[in-house]
């Protein structure tokens, strides 16, 4: 639909608003330019078209799943993921956020600097997540549903993580960081068994993978030293991962009776905009406990 538009060219070439409409509308693939211009007034826009095919998305799952069954992330494997893949024309973008993903996941795991950063300052790997998320968040396969839920995980967006539902494990650790915080019941069974078949056990990063494990842990005492393990390394955490452990380990600490563990964690958590309805909960709770 245009409004108020004079005269318009498509890729050069002028031509009316009901024939660029048509042209538009049959494209499947490619960056087409269109300008629009109402006397003086001009406007120039380019639509990237990539509307894939069923067959060339399953190329790129091919190629993922080649990536995956090597056992090996590195820029050899990406670079190979890439060229495997890039037979599916069509899934260009499909392709292209796997790989942002990828490249993000080598970025953290790297030994010397995972957490270098660019000239702005901003978090090399979190780049990458972020242009993944933004290429992917429009495809519905398992792959590209793994990775925004992994990402939504790792950004604490618990509510955008829970409709992730075929990554179970994923779907089923943010939908009890969400009950916590919503100061209602929650899960404090493990949640272990929820993660066979989950695509995310495959593509998640180290870190990520570890907070995974944290986040299904039992809350009901029987696993509690799970979650202590990584409270010596909780420094070298960002602040949304610390913010994942502390609040585990509040819980955790709490259901075998260490009310001063519980305690110190939970008012680490206590000034935090999105624990007030927990913390609530807690305090009344850990002094039922230590009366």
């Amino acid at each position: 639909m245009t409004s108020d538009v004079e005269s318009i060219t498509v890729n050069g070439r002028e031509t009316s608003t009901s024939e660029a409409a048509g042209f538009l509308a049959s494209v499947k693939v490619g960056v087409q330019t269109v300008a629009v211009s109402n006397g003086p007034l001009e406007r120039t826009f380019e639509f990237d078209f990539c509307l894939a095919e069923e067959e060339d998305l399953c190329l790129v799952d091919q190629a993922l799943e080649k990536l995956i069954s090597s056992r090996e992330l590195s820029l050899n494997a990406i670079d190979t993921f890439i060229m495997r893949a890039g037979r599916g024309v069509t899934a260009r973008r499909y392709r292209e956020g796997v790989a942002a993903y990828l490249y993000g996941v080598l970025a953290r795991e790297a030994v010397e600097d995972p957490g270098r950063v660019d000239a702005s300052g901003a978090t090399i790997y979190e780049q990458r997540y972020n242009s993944a998320v933004s290429l992917l968040s429009t495809f519905d396969r398992p792959a590209a549903e793994a990775i925004c839920g992994l990402v939504a995980l790792h950004y604490n967006q618990f509510e955008l993580a829970v409709r992730k539902t075929n990554s179970h494990r994923v779907s089923d650790v943010a939908a009890r960081f969400r009950s916590l915080l919503a100061g209602g019941a929650f899960v404090t069974t493990s949640l272990a068994d929820r993660s066979h078949g989950s695509f995310d056990r495959a593509l998640s990063d180290s870190v990520t993978e570890d907070l995974l494990d944290l986040g299904a842990t039992a809350l009901d005492g029987t696993q509690s030293s799970m979650v202590t393990q990584l409270l010596p390394s909780l420094g070298e955490l960002r602040p949304q991962d610390q913010f994942k452990v502390r609040l585990m380990a509040a819980e955790a600490l709490l259901a075998v009776g260490d009310i001063d563990g519980a305690s110190r964690h939970g008012e680490a958590l206590r000034h935090s905009k999105e624990t007030g309805a927990w913390y609530a909960g807690f305090r009344t709770r850990l002094q039922e406990v230590g009366r």
